[in-house]
């Protein structure tokens, strides 16, 4: 096998690994659900509205596995979102920062035909303080950890323009969270620790048609279909009693102690171990473009995300609906083989997403909206640099909710290279 194959895998797996245990998010609403869902895409994808329909022969298309088969180069893809966050309330506003990688893949032919690949990517993340006070009582909830996805993926030709794929997942992550409960003037308090190890598999099915209509131009076309599914979480409880030292002033930075821990026997509940129902999801895109010249394609989805439970964490004021979204957006180079500018050559792309979540909040549907610009500059060969700026809007301040404005700077690169040649001489 390729020495340079053999190192970039053991690579992958063991940066990938590390990174994605560290991924942060700064969201009160990843207090929900299995926390906030991540786009499932390379940084291209992300400049073009998060559409997935583009079957491009040097970059992995992670969003639809029957684009695979377009892959004519060994494609290794990486890249991570610097976010900086408004939170705002009714009352307040804050301003959050947080920092992540988004997804380590490599793809690669295997013959004219076949395409595969594999890589991590994070599925969703939990990161939140919150802070309330009612008669005399504060409550404070904190939560982190994610959920992330291992996958492989291959993509096959039937025939000229039509390509089938699959790809299979494996998810697996850590949610911890803690609500504590103090009362004014009072020396202890107490304090609930929950804690979920979430494991298990999914997979889903892609079609991918491309056609050549008149004058150089080409129609595109991807349907995905995700089956619902069922992850297991293995589940931990336990509460705390917890004080300050005595004759301290929890006031002047005191240290807490703990007083008293139970653990809670949730096998007795029928809790120790759950199941997350994941619902089915169904993905169709279309677009029309001219190759490497312009692109331009809208993508719906559709998922059964009220088919959604977990029995372990259970939230009064939430409810699931089906969810779905759309995704608009292209891409545009000058002159792809222009010799006397650079800027000739760089890709720029643009597009916009809105999304229903699925998820109600007293009564409110949670939405998010963003719009993204960014640029993909070449480098060596086919390999490309892509920065992206992203503006978006989540949630609303009515029914007691609030209002995330986000800005994102992604920065995602592909490298290429030619493998699986037998080397000629003359």
């Amino acid at each position: 096998m390729n020495k340079k194959l053999i190192t970039l895998i053991i690579t992958l797996l063991s940066v990938s690994y590390n990174a994605f245990a560290q991924k942060t998010t700064e969201s009160p609403y990843s207090f929900y659900g299995v926390g906030e869902r991540n786009f499932n895409g390379i940084a291209e994808e992300s400049a073009m509205g998060n559409i997935g329909v583009f079957a491009d022969s040097t970059r992995v298309n992670m969003q639809n596995p029957a684009t695979l088969s377009e892959l004519k180069y060994t494609a290794f893809s990486a890249g991570m979102t610097m976010q900086s966050k408004k939170i705002v309330t009714n009352n307040t506003s804050i301003n959050a920062r947080s920092s992540a990688f988004d997804y380590f893949t490599l793809g690669f032919p295997i013959i004219d035909r076949l395409g595969v690949s594999f890589g991590l990517v994070p599925y969703s993340s939990v990161g939140y303080q919150l802070k309330s006070e009612t008669y005399g009582t504060t409550y404070q909830y904190q939560g982190n950890g994610n959920v992330n996805q291992f996958f492989a993926s291959a993509g096959y030709k039937l025939r000229q323009g039509l390509s089938l794929g699959a790809t299979v997942r494996y998810n697996f992550g850590t949610i911890q969270m803690t609500d504590i409960q103090q009362l004014r003037n009072v020396e202890f308090f107490t304090q609930e620790d929950s804690k979920s190890v979430v494991k298990g598999a999914t997979f889903n099915l892609g079609l991918y048609y491309e056609h050549p209509l008149q004058h150089r131009l080409r129609l595109y076309s991807s349907l995905v279909y995700t089956p619902q599914s069922v992850l297991k979480s293995d589940n931990e409880r336990s509460i705390s009693t917890l004080g300050y030292a005595s004759g301290s002033n929890s006031n002047r930075g005191a240290q807490l102690s703990v007083r008293e821990v139970q653990q809670v026997n949730l096998s007795a509940q029928g809790i120790k171990q759950t199941n997350l129902t994941m619902g089915s999801q169904i993905e169709a895109g279309i677009g029309i473009g001219e190759q490497q010249k312009w692109f331009a394609g809208l993508e719906y989805t559709y998922a059964n995300t009220s088919k959604f439970a977990n029995p372990f964490l259970t939230t009064t004021n939430v409810s699931y609906k089906d969810s779905y979204k759309i995704e608009v957006g292209g891409f545009w180079i000058p002159n792809y083989n222009s010799f006397t500018s650079y800027w000739k050559r760089v890709t720029y792309r643009a597009g916009f997403h809105y999304e229903n979540t699925g998820a109600v909040l007293n009564g409110q549907a949670l939405t998010n909206f963003g719009t993204s610009f960014g640029l993909s500059l070449p480098v060596k060969g086919f390999s490309n640099i892509t920065t992206v700026l992203e503006y978006g809007k989540r949630g609303t301040l009515s029914a007691g909710l609030l209002k995330e404005n986000y800005f994102n700077l992604k920065i995602g690169f592909t490298l290429n290279d030619k493998w699986f040649q037998k080397t000629k001489y003359q």
